[in-house]
């Protein structure tokens, strides 16, 4: 089986790490830092997340595109700087996705999302990935971190 595809990408926030840390720890922000045309249709779970938590997240990524359904398990959960989720059920054939959070001094954090995963569709998944899929992904991260930056910092303090 070929080795999985890697995908990473980080922003500064200007946020103490306790704040960005916690802001994921509640997967339901997930809708307010989505891309525009993703709808989130249903988040289940425990919330604060905590080691070995399970969510189900329902979302529809465009118009006209058919509801997805992701099952993440919370593996690692390293308070104030490191997150792990893995999908048990999602459209990927594998995805575990890693957030990293590094204090650049009291108000500063380096956000970083480490993806591994495997499209789905065997060769033709593999084909799609380096067409189209790491473009939607980095896309999609650009997105995410642009909005969880803009929410975080309108909290903090002097925001």
């Amino acid at each position: 089986m070929p080795d999985p595809s890697v995908f990473e990408r980080s922003v500064e926030i200007a946020a103490p790490i306790a704040q960005v840390f916690a802001f994921h720890l509640d997967t339901r922000n997930a809708a307010a830092v989505a891309p525009p045309e993703t709808r989130m249709l249903d988040v289940e779970g425990e919330f604060p997340l905590t080691r070995g938590a399970l969510v189900t997240m329902r979302m529809r990524p465009g118009p006209g595109a058919p509801a997805q359904e992701w099952r993440v398990r919370v593996e690692t959960l390293e308070e104030p700087t490191r997150m792990v989720d893995v999908a048990e059920h999602s459209p990927f054939a594998e995805w575990r996705h890693e957030h990293r959070f590094t204090p650049l001094g009291p108000e500063r954090t380096l956000m970083t999302d480490l993806v591994t995963y495997r499209p789905p569709l065997g060769a033709l998944g593999r084909i799609g990935d380096r067409v189209l899929l790491r473009r939607l992904l980095a896309r999609t991260f650009r997105i995410r971190h642009e909005r969880t930056k803009a929410a975080l910092e309108s909290r903090a303090p002097g925001g």
